[in-house]
């Protein structure tokens, strides 16, 4: 059986270098702290039998094709940012 695999995008970073993940196919949003720390956060479900992966850096690799990374980063509406805002207010972080 091959599970679906969707890539999730870097859309935030909060000060306290905690991760805003994003899956446009199904929705899913993750708060991630990068190791040492490795908190993790799960802000809504999406589809959870999909195996979900990204990364950051210049260059997306997929299946099929390569891609540079826009010189001009994706403006982000404050709509979209409002699901993080929420999510990072009611952790009540203290770091």
């Amino acid at each position: 059986m091959n599970q679906e695999q969707h890539e999730m995008v870097l859309e935030m970073t909060h000060p306290s270098g905690m991760q805003g993940w994003f899956c446009p196919s199904c929705g899913r949003r993750i708060l991630l702290h990068v190791p040492p720390h490795g908190d993790l956060v799960i802000v809504e479900r999406g589809d959870e039998s999909a195996g979900h992966s990204g990364s950051i850096g210049g260059l997306r690799i997929g299946v099929v094709q390569v891609s540079e990374r826009r010189d001009e980063p994706e403006k982000i509406s404050e709509e979209r940012l409002l699901p993080w805002i929420k999510a990072l207010e009611d952790l009540n972080l203290d770091w």
